[in-house]
């Protein structure tokens, strides 16, 4: 049986080093069109910290969630110190991959992307998840807050300046 953490709000500083470096560089890489981080700066910290082979799982992630999402995620610029409820969720799902828990990953996915999307995000996620977990970069095992979909529903295009990306 797995144990689950308290589900109160978390701020990025109160996060795990391994779940910053993770959320740092998922918002990093949904972030790429602006001048900083560049992909060099993000590929050079991933390998600091010995996850660098993560960065490609982390492209494919962040491309399923650009080309298959039905739903928008909210995701905060790098150095927010607030987390959003889709960053919450997004962690949930790649602690339960660190644990081979894929049917809670899949279901976390199922939030934001059609089956079959929810589907290819599997692989990288697993990829990414052990690479972590190989590095010794364990995400803890939270409760994810549930979240108003209506809130974040949108087109598959999104408009730039989109509200759920700040």
């Amino acid at each position: 049986m797995h144990q689950l953490t308290d589900a109160s709000p978390l701020e990025l500083p109160a996060l795990s080093a391994a779940e910053r470096l993770f959320i740092w560089g998922f918002r990093a890489k949904a972030r790429s069109g602006g001048p900083v981080p560049t992909a060099a700066d993000i590929r050079e910290v991933y390998d600091y910290f010995r996850v660098g082979d993560a960065v490609p799982s982390l492209d494919s992630i962040i491309e399923i969630f650009a080309c298959t999402a039905h739903t928008a995620i909210e995701v905060h610029c790098p150095t927010c110190p607030k987390m959003s409820d889709s960053e919450h969720g997004i962690l949930h799902a790649i602690a339960a991959a660190q644990r081979d828990r894929i049917d809670v990953a899949r279901a976390q996915f199922e939030s934001w992307l059609p089956p079959v999307g929810a589907d290819w995000a599997l692989a990288p996620v697993r990829g990414l998840a052990t690479i972590f977990r190989m590095a010794g970069l364990i995400l803890p095992d939270r409760q994810v807050r549930s979240f108003d979909h209506g809130r974040t529903m949108a087109m598959k295009s999104w408009l730039v300046g989109s509200p759920t990306l700040h």
